[in-house]
């Protein structure tokens, strides 16, 4: 309940009391008339001297048993363990630390292994495995004496390249049926302009600004739950007042309806408060259903069943607290969320370094061991039956001409960083206009409190003196009536005086980040 619900409260209160020359107040005509379209008996009723029907004050809680008592510490923590915000925070730290590892893994080795096995089912190399079988007839003949030394030579060439050959494609892998193909390969990267360096640190940013965004969560929750429950005590006690007033009224009725049976006060008298008294009930019920409204606000934020009943022990009695401005406007300097901004502006220069780093040439180490098997079968082959297959390479590249990618990459990261200053700037200067504006709120507010306290014994102590005068026949009805106003004015505004204090206060441990604090609450 804020501010405006609390003036609509205070609205029906003055209403309530029937000040003179509104409708409330004015009894003119004829005594029992009923509106156009009403039932004339409904009026006569109400008119009518007589005790009214006895309203019995509402109940705030169903059962003592099963009522939940809870502090204003105790309320805050359950905000703080069940809030769905701070879930979120803590998840976007948990993936900043992931980042964090990611990037680190960039400068580190990187290390693969793969295995492969192929069946071949019909190669190219099926027909030109190896040349056709010699024919045994031709080996007699190449060593013959009686041939001429030039066609034994051609025989004995032509057996010898067919040995050869024939031996040469049972050891190369083509037209293999079973392969079997292992490699282990290693990557290093030694240069990479930068760019791997620049994306840690961007990654450290962004974990250091999820923490101050996690810490201003969490003082957003605080500050919810404070809220809530400051609402929720007040609109308790507006309800105390309101069933007060009440019980006032009725008390003086019942006075006035004696005075009535004994003939020393008027009618008109008796019936002024019995409208009086009327009157007070839509106050009780709009203050009851305020009450309820704000519990329930209070209920979902700490994450209660609204089924459960509460009842709010810390009581709203802040203490006039003198504020260190020089203290608070150190640490709003050093508040999670400003310190967030600077961290998303290192940010923004690292990747600007990531940018220009694509212009700048790269250089890795790359190692492979390959192993190779042709067994005759589909299983794997023996230990010493592979193949190996070991090279060593440095690789560099320089980019030349990307078409002016990088460049709009550069000038992209440039204006981003640009955002991000002016993103900084602006809040710092949001943080000292807030601070400004709590302050002048906090000045005029807690004038007012001791003030409003005043007031209310004043105005309680003219009620009791226009009751005294009125049974002693020294004042009519109105005098009291204008006594009830008068109270329940300064009773409203001290309400009212103190939700702005506590409400000032808790802006100001707020901007503070939650390192000072200034509320001082009763027990």
């Amino acid at each position: 309940m804020g501010r405006r619900q609390i003036l609509l409260i205070a609205v029906w209160v003055l209403w309530s009391v029937g000040v003179p020359g509104t409708a409330q107040g004015q009894t003119g005509g004829r005594a029992g008339a009923a509106p156009p379209g009403g039932d004339p008996g409904v009026v006569v009723g109400l008119l009518s001297p007589g005790t009214p029907a006895r309203r019995d004050p509402p109940r705030l809680a169903q059962s003592l048993e099963d009522t939940l008592s809870l502090t204003l510490e105790e309320a805050v923590i359950r905000g703080l363990r069940d809030s769905e915000e701070i879930a979120a925070a803590r998840a976007t730290l948990a993936q900043a630390e992931a980042q964090v590892t990611e990037a680190t893994a960039s400068a580190l080795p990187q290390v693969s292994s793969r295995l492969v096995y192929n069946r071949a089912i019909k190669t190219i190399f099926d027909e030109a495995a190896a040349p056709p079988p010699v024919s045994d007839t031709l080996i007699p003949p190449a060593f013959d004496p009686n041939k001429p030394p030039e066609e034994r030579f051609d025989l004995l060439s032509d057996l010898m390249i067919q040995d050869f050959m024939g031996a040469l494609f049972r050891g190369l892998p083509f037209g293999r049926k079973n392969t079997y193909m292992a490699t282990l390969t290693l990557a290093q990267p030694l240069y990479s302009g930068g760019k791997v360096g620049a994306a840690l640190n961007v990654a450290r940013h962004f974990r250091a600004a999820a923490e101050d965004q996690l810490e201003e969560s969490e003082a957003d929750m605080v500050l919810q739950v404070r809220g809530a429950y400051l609402n929720a005590s007040l609109a308790q006690r507006l309800l105390r007042i309101a069933v007060d007033s009440r019980r006032v009224a009725e008390e003086h009725f019942l006075q006035v309806e004696s005075f009535y049976q004994a003939g020393t006060a008027s009618e008109f008298d008796l019936l002024r408060s019995r409208v009086d008294l009327e009157n007070r009930d839509p106050v009780v019920i709009q203050a009851e259903n305020g009450a309820t409204l704000a519990l329930l606000e209070l209920k979902r934020l700490v994450n209660i069943p609204a089924s459960q009943p509460v009842r709010l022990v810390t009581e709203v009695d802040p203490v006039l607290t003198e504020v260190n401005e020089d203290e608070l406007k150190r640490l709003i300097l050093e508040r999670p969320a400003l310190s967030a901004a600077q961290e998303g502006v290192a940010m923004r220069q690292e990747a600007v370094k990531i940018a220009k780093g694509d212009r700048l040439p790269s250089v890795a180490v790359l190692g492979t061991m390959g192993f190779q098997g042709f067994p005759d079968h589909a299983l794997p082959p023996g230990f010493d039956a592979w193949r190996k297959d070991w090279s060593v390479a440095l690789s560099l590249s320089v980019p030349i001409f990307d078409g002016f990618r990088t460049r709009g990459r550069v000038d992209q990261a440039q204006a981003d960083l640009k955002i991000a200053r002016l993103g900084e700037s602006q809040l710092r200067e949001a943080l000292e206009l807030q601070l400004e504006a709590a302050l002048a709120e906090y000045r005029s507010v807690r004038a007012q409190i001791q003030a409003r306290r005043q007031t209310v014994a004043l105005a309680e102590r003219t009620l009791e003196l226009a009751d005294a005068r009125f049974a002693s026949g020294l004042s009519t009805q109105l005098e009291v009536s204008d006594a009830a106003l008068l109270l329940d004015q300064a009773r409203v505004n001290e309400v009212q005086a103190l939700y702005d204090y506590v409400q000032v206060l808790a802006q100001m441990e707020r901007l503070s980040g939650g390192k000072m604090d200034l509320i001082a609450w009763g027990g």
